[in-house]
């Protein structure tokens, strides 16, 4: 399955839902996205990967970094997991994901603290920890189709 990417907004924070196969075929777009939407003023995320099939230490990498990013401007991620009899949430907990992470298993769960209080965007969060802390951390998305890059001379696969 390709790799997907949408995006919207609840109460103040960017909701990203990932769905497809995160693997070194797709990373780029997905890391992309993602940089694009923290450099874009996103300082509160919330990044859903409970649709992901397949996710390996290429796509775990990628969420690393966000994390980092957003902590640097002292910005706050949240993940959404696969299910936990999931093979991709056991691979993701191989890679220490819930240690790292301010893991949910839902969308509801990882905003259910929010209800009530939007703050503006770009406004750094309360609370928001020092950078090189591990965070403790919609409207209907806008649809966007990520579709990975290949190098020259590489086949481009056909859907």
């Amino acid at each position: 399955m390709a790799l997907s990417v949408s995006y919207g907004e609840r109460y103040g924070w960017t909701v990203v839902q990932v769905a497809g196969e995160v693997d070194i075929s797709g990373v780029a777009a997905l890391r992309e996205r993602l940089q694009r939407l923290i450099t874009d003023g996103c300082l509160r995320m919330v990044v859903d990967i409970s649709r992901v099939d397949f996710c390996d230490s290429t796509g775990f990498a990628v969420l690393v970094a966000t994390r980092r990013m957003l902590a640097s401007r002292s910005g706050l991620l949240r993940l959404v997991l696969p299910g936990p009899e999931t093979h991709t949430r056991k691979i993701l907990q191989l890679f220490g994901i819930e240690r790292i992470f301010d893991a949910h298993d839902s969308v509801e769960d990882a905003l259910a603290d929010l209800r009530g209080a939007v703050p503006a965007k770009g406004t750094p969060p309360e609370g928001a920890l020092p950078e090189n802390a591990l965070p403790e951390e919609a409207d209907e998305p806008d649809a966007v189709e990520v579709v990975p890059r290949q190098r020259e001379g590489s086949p481009v696969a056909a859907d």
